[in-house]
């Protein structure tokens, strides 16, 4: 956008107001052969909502969030039937007065939508108390081609075949547009607790995350960042004009590297929440604490564990002032096993100031930082966050550029034995890698189901499905 080149564009916008409108727009788009984008809150970084070049039809954008409403709630049995195009943050708000809340916490929930956390099969920062998105939604409302996909009965689990759900969940805009989910509920907390511990190196750290996860001592959320992340968020932390704050701050300084032994250089953090019942979060918070100095590890008090979990919704507002200065910065995530952890980070960290280089930036403008952010038992999600300062370059080359250096990076990720997304899904920045994490026969499937329930391709998004051989071949990435 800032280069002024936009390739294409919608024709029309429409607003639905409830399902049926979503039918009857769907109707009427197979019979006058228009092309649909479904549209949450707009904030998926994949290039999900990019038309395709190739289109030709008229375009319309399906904008969902005037379908915002929580439509009942059943406290008894822990569920809340809501729709769509609800943003994250609104949706909690209104579910909070009536004492319940869903939990799922994306970075992004200030504007994501539900839809949108269904479509690209997210995660959120307190998956380990709520779940990811998956685990979650019980039933979804689905409008398609071929007519409106609905479950019954919600039930808790049933066996009656494949769950279809899964289909709906990671389809990115391909088969239909979702109009309103059943979802888990739970009872508001009864307390939070923050905090946070600083590690000697990040290999430490990922030692501690790892035990945490043997061990499943899971904390509600639970981010590892690196020596370089930690030094960000302390440069953001505002300046004190007070002399006595001043002091403390220089006594804490000279405690933790003179007197603890933590290089500067090379120190990690943890940050922590607890969100729950008292007494289970109390001894919770204690396991985790004592996990913590097994691995040499300090407390770094909850005030820190509070600015480093809301540092994270800052990283976006951060992101786009930085574009201001010529500056190009965005982050990418991935899941891998706990033992390719530290190499994948160093390999792939290589690879992006490798390429950057190649491509004329200097290397004093790349800056590059990692963050562990969810646990599993069997491995990690990371995130990879990246910088590239373009001052006096052409500007029209630096998003060719930039996504030369993330192509880079991802095929270091899976040769790493990273996965090509955790939760931001694969839209079309991710699809030439597509074919390295599924058999074709898989990702064939794909494309008839899509031919089942939308012949006339209405949802031609064109996200993680090929469409020929010929695309296929033509989106291929190579190396």
């Amino acid at each position: 956008m800032r280069a002024g080149k936009i390739d294409k564009y919608c024709d029309m916008v429409f607003y639905p107001k409830c399902t049926e409108d979503v039918e009857k727009l769907i109707s009427l788009a197979n019979k006058h052969n228009v092309m649909i984008v479904p549209y949450g809150g707009g904030t998926n970084v994949a290039q999900s909502l990019m038309i395709p070049g190739t289109e030709e039809r008229m375009v319309v954008s399906c904008d969902m969030t005037r379908m915002s409403a929580i439509k009942w709630i059943d406290k008894k049995n822990g569920l809340a039937c809501i729709e769509a195009g609800v943003y994250g943050e609104q949706m909690e708000k209104a579910l909070k007065e009536h004492g319940v809340i869903v939990g799922h916490e994306p970075d992004s929930m200030e504007f994501s939508t539900l839809g949108g956390w269904i479509s690209t099969r997210a995660s959120g920062m307190k998956k380990n108390s709520y779940g990811n998105i998956e685990d979650i939604v019980l039933n979804v409302t689905l409008v398609t081609s071929k007519g409106t996909y609905k479950k019954l009965y919600s039930n808790p689990r049933i066996s009656n075949g494949p769950d279809l759900n899964h289909l709906v969940l990671g389809s990115e805009g391909n088969y239909g547009i979702i109009c309103d989910a059943t979802l888990k509920i739970k009872p508001l907390p009864e307390v939070r607790i923050f905090d946070s511990i600083l590690f000697h190196s990040w290999e430490k750290g990922v030692e501690f995350m790892h035990e945490l996860s043997k061990k499943k001592i899971y904390p509600t959320s639970c981010r590892l960042v690196d020596n370089e992340q930690f030094k960000f968020g302390a440069s953001l932390k505002p300046a004190t004009n007070s002399r006595l704050e001043k002091i403390i701050d220089e006594i804490k300084k000279f405690y933790v590297l003179k007197i603890k032994g933590f290089d500067v250089d090379k120190l990690t953090a943890c940050t922590l929440l607890f969100e729950g019942s008292k007494k289970e979060m109390e001894a919770l918070h204690k396991d985790c604490l004592e996990t913590g100095f097994k691995y040499g590890g300090m407390s770094g008090g909850p005030e820190n564990g509070l600015r480093g979990y809301l540092l994270t919704f800052l990283i976006a507002y951060t992101r786009d002032l930085a574009l201001e200065h010529n500056v190009a910065g965005e982050s990418f995530e991935l899941s891998c096993p706990w033992d390719c952890v530290n190499e994948l980070c160093e390999k792939t960290k290589n690879r992006i100031h490798k390429r950057a280089t190649e491509l004329g930036f200097a290397k004093e403008r790349v800056w590059t930082s990692f963050r562990v952010t969810q646990l599993y038992e069997t491995g990690a999600a990371i995130y990879v966050y990246m910088i590239l300062s373009h001052k006096g370059m052409d500007h029209s080359k630096i998003v060719h550029y930039y996504e030369e250096v993330e192509d880079a990076a991802r095929d270091e990720v899976i040769k790493n034995g990273g996965s090509i997304s955790h939760h931001h899904g694969v839209g079309k920045i991710r699809k030439g890698f597509i074919d390295r994490t599924l058999p074709r026969m898989a990702v064939d499937w794909q494309k008839d189901i899509k031919d089942a329930i939308d012949p006339k391709n209405i949802f031609a998004v064109n996200n993680t499905i090929y469409r020929s051989d010929e695309e296929r071949a033509a989106t291929q990435k190579k190396f």
